[in-house]
């Protein structure tokens, strides 16, 4: 190999790839430099006279294109068999590379025609039904090259319709035309009747089932169609679910992701499916560490992810900050290589530099929000651009460009059994940086728990202060705190990201207050405060979750229940603020260079009472405060008060008044007896 290749390799990071590697590589991406395809074979009948003698492949030209629309189709799909490996051998392409292309193919055609078959099943339905009888089989023509295949099934019915094609050709030659159209419950009309040769069946599906077989199923549900929705979902997730790698899923078979014991697993791909590696945890090791692009004794190329000519893929439980409430998430370390070609962990201090840059967590919370997008942030006195997508880290400034890299946490089997007995804490669990003040034995894996504070904490008095500064004619019945460990931590991570990108200065923080129907007030518990879930009653200020730092205000949006009203207190981050516009639904930039947006908006940026947020991790619903109205009672006491008063009045009144009658009675009744006597 000349200079000029090993420099247009090394460019493209193919320098350690062997030739034979380069070969398979080049090859499956550009498949005319396989032999041709027989013209006679694909079009003429599928019939070569040359048959054994001709010395081009004997295989659907379409599958080479990775553009074969029939799950099931008439020509072979195999460059395994006897011929077509003599045609290969010819050109140098031996046994073993020739499997890696049948693999690749074979993958290559299933999603392919996963992709058309969203496309294909609106026309089909729409379509295939309108036809006459007698032209149902016949397949359309679109040019005069294409290539006549069978179709069992309309895509819309029958579980065939989803499965892949080594599943569909399991019955051997002649079983098919006895159990068409009553094995899959769809009509026989619609059945292109066809034996297919057994030649054109793949090697890896002829031997699946005994001759006879198709009338022992007849009418039973087909289990390579179960086998087929298992594989399907192993290749369309890469999660292994937490809830098995912790204890057990109540989803068992039904469960959307991979069950596994660790919360890693590596896998290669072995024709059509994938196979779990051997020696895992040495991959493993070997990958969490940056510095290693490839595992040489094990022959697998982190960068490419291949092994030999393979395709490898890891699986893995969720990020750490998508699941914070969870063991065993995994934990992704974020690094940048200096001059030295020494990889730096971000949040680290390089040896004589005392700059420090944003922490591997809140990287990789940036990176979960959006894959694609380039962060600019601040180290010292410089200003540099992360582009997630080229994994790099430029200096806006100077230009200097440095590579970043994305490894987890090595946990090992030993580690998964310490976690899980309880006797070692991950770095990740919640409780650990949650408030000492919160209760211990109300810290939910999930959601929050709602924690009755006592009336003679300090804490109580310090919300009721606060609550009464403009409520004073309201009386509290309880104060809630709401423990939501997860919300704490995302919180608490966007405090310490606002902090570093004012250079390290405090984050302006307040407590305010917040009012809403009691039918949002489950939803910001368990989701946090999102005017697009919980509504917005007003736009004055911009399109955000509105908080005011006088609970009278808050009071108007309140509703009234028989207990009482509820009104939230909430952390929240208000920052750097400017004031609003209605049309905002973000911050405003603070300067020129647009890198930077305020934090907040206000009403009044002088003597602010009113704050908008837009971002809803800069928010933690932490009270609920349970109150009612005071002068109401005030009323009825008084009431009664008067009302004694009044009785006491009118007794003393008609206690005079019967004195008085009495005493002129007596006077009465003695001036009679005078004048008798």
């Amino acid at each position: 190999m000349n200079a000029e290749n090993k420099k247009v390799l090394k460019k493209h990071d193919l320098s350690g790839l062997s030739e034979n590697e380069l070969q398979v590589l080049l090859l499956q991406n550009d498949p005319f430099f396989l032999p041709d395809t027989c013209h006679f074979y694909n079009k003429k009948g599928y019939h070569c006279k040359q048959q054994d003698n001709c010395n081009k492949l004997h295989v659907c030209r379409h599958f080479l294109h990775g553009k074969c629309k029939f799950l099931r189709c008439v020509v072979s799909h195999n460059l395994l068999d006897e011929h077509a490996s003599r045609v290969l051998e010819t050109v140098g392409i031996d046994g073993k590379i020739a499997s890696n292309f049948q693999a690749i193919y074979d993958y290559k055609h299933l999603e392919f025609n996963r992709e058309q078959k969203k496309v294909y099943v609106h026309n089909y339905r729409n379509d295939y039904w309108k036809k006459p009888a007698v032209q149902r089989t016949k397949e359309p023509k679109t040019t005069s090259e294409t290539v006549q295949c069978m179709l069992d099934v309309p895509p819309s019915e029958g579980p065939s319709s989803t499965v892949p094609a080594q599943s569909q050709d399991l019955l051997p030659t002649g079983t098919r035309d006895k159990d068409k159209g009553k094995e899959n419950g769809f009509d026989s009309r619609a059945v292109v009747s066809m034996e297919i040769p057994s030649s054109t069946v793949p090697a890896h599906s002829q031997d699946q089932l005994p001759t006879g077989v198709g009338n022992k199923n007849k009418g039973k549900k087909d289990s390579s169609s179960d086998e087929a929705s298992k594989d399907n979902k192993t290749d369309n997730c890469d999660e292994i679910c937490l809830f098995y790698v912790w204890k057990y899923c109540k989803n068992k078979d039904k469960c959307e992701s991979v069950h596994y014991h660790l919360p890693y697993k590596w896998e290669i791909r072995d024709g059509l499916n994938w196979r779990e590696l051997p020696m895992m945890e040495e991959i493993e090791k070997a990958y969490c560490d940056p510095k290693n692009s490839s595992l040489p004794s094990r022959n697998i190329n982190f960068q490419t992810m291949t092994c030999c000519s393979s395709l490898v893929r890891r699986l893995s439980t969720p990020s750490s900050v998508l699941k914070p409430t969870f063991l065993l998430t995994t934990e992704w370390i974020w690094y940048w290589k200096n001059n030295q070609d020494k990889w730096i962990e971000y949040g680290e201090q390089e040896e004589g530099n005392s700059t420090t840059s944003p922490s591997s967590a809140v990287i990789e919370n940036l990176y979960q929000a959006d894959p694609g997008v380039t962060v600019a942030f601040q180290a010292g006195q410089h200003q540099y651009e992360l582009n997630f997508k080229e994994m790099t880290q430029t200096n806006t400034s100077f230009k200097t460009q440095r590579q970043v890299c994305r490894r987890p946490k090595f946990v090992s089997s030993e580690d998964v059994q310490k976690i899980k007995t309880g006797s070692q804490r991950d770095s990740s669990i919640p409780n650990q940086t949650c408030p000492s003040h919160w209760d211990a034995s109300a810290l939910p894996d999930l959601g929050y728990k709602a924690v009755v504070i006592s009336n003679a904490t300090s804490e109580y008095n310090e919300i009721k202060q606060l609550f009464h500064q403009t409520m004073k004619n309201y009386s509290i019945h309880k104060i809630q705190r709401i423990q939501n460990p997860s919300l704490w931590k995302v919180f608490q991570w966007q405090k310490e990201k606002m902090k570093r990108e004012k250079g390290g200065k405090e984050v302006q923080e307040k407590r305010l207050f917040h009012g809403t129907d009691v039918t949002s007030m489950e939803t910001i518990c368990n989701l946090n405060f999102d005017w697009r879930i919980c509504g917005s009653n007003g736009t004055n200020y911009g399109k955000g979750s509105y908080f005011a730092r006088d609970a009278c205000y808050s009071h108007a949006y309140c509703q009234a229940t028989l207990q009482g009203h509820f009104m939230f207190v909430a952390r929240v981050l208000v920052g750097d603020y400017v004031k609003g516009k209605t049309t905002y639904v973000r911050p405003p930039v603070k300067c020129a260079d647009k890198l930077w947006l305020y934090d907040s908006c206000v009403d009044d940026e002088l003597n602010p009472s009113v704050f908008v947020v837009f971002e809803k991790h800069q928010i933690y619903p932490e009270y609920i405060i349970e109150y009612k109205e005071e002068r109401i009672r005030e009323q009825k006491v008084a009431g009664i008060r008067e009302q004694r008063e009044t009785g006491i009045r009118e007794q003393r009144e008609t206690g005079i008044r019967e004195q008085k009658e009495t005493g002129i009675r007596v006077s009465r009744e003695e001036g009679k007896k005078c004048v008798i006597s």
